[in-house]
C-alpha cells in the first residue's frame, strides 16, 4: 500500500568496507586512570581540620533528662475554664440528640458542660413526653365525646 504522491523513499546501500566494518566487534582499549597524592591543603597547616580523622567506634552518651527542683512543675498548656455554661442546655434541649452525644464525648473531659448538655436533653425528651400525653388524653377526651 503506498502513495501515489509520496515515491517509495531510497535508501543507500553501504558498501563491503562499511558493511564489514559493523560486523565485526570492537576493540576497547581501556587505561588505568593514573592516581597522585593529594595536594595539602594551604589553609589547614597548623589547625585543628589538618590532623586526619581517627575511625572507630563512636562514643555515645546517656541523655541526660531534665531534674525539676522541689516545687517546679514542667508548663503544660492550661485548659479552658469548664464553666457548664446555660447554652450547652438550651441545644440540648432543642437538638436532644446533640445533647446526648456531647453529654457522652464530655462527661470525662468537662464534665459540667457536660451535665449540661445531657440534662437539656434530658428535660426536652420529658417535656415531649409529657405533651405527647397530653394530646393523646385530649384526643380520648373529645372522640369519646363526640360519639354521644
Amino acid at each position: 500500500m503506498s502513495d501515489p504522491n509520496f515515491p517509495p523513499q531510497q535508501y543507500p546501500n553501504p558498501s563491503q568496507s562499511q558493511r564489514a566494518q559493523y560486523d565485526q566487534p570492537r576493540q576497547q582499549v581501556y587505561q588505568q586512570p593514573q592516581y597522585t597524592q593529594p595536594q595539602a591543603n594551604p589553609y589547614a597547616t597548623g589547625q585543628q581540620y589538618a590532623q586526619t580523622p581517627q575511625y572507630g567506634q563512636p562514643q555515645y552518651q546517656q541523655p541526660q533528662y531534665a531534674q525539676y527542683q522541689y516545687g517546679q512543675q514542667p508548663y503544660v498548656n492550661p485548659q479552658p475554664a469548664d464553666t457548664g455554661s446555660f447554652g450547652w442546655a438550651v441545644l440540648g434541649f432543642f437538638f436532644p440528640i446533640v445533647g446526648l452525644i456531647l453529654f457522652l464525648i464530655w462527661k470525662t473531659e468537662k464534665p459540667v458542660s457536660a451535665k449540661q448538655a445531657g440534662m437539656g436533653a434530658l428535660v426536652s425528651v420529658i417535656v415531649s413526653v409529657v405533651l405527647w400525653l397530653i394530646v393523646f388524653m385530649f384526643a380520648l377526651a373529645t372522640g369519646s365525646a363526640a360519639v354521644y
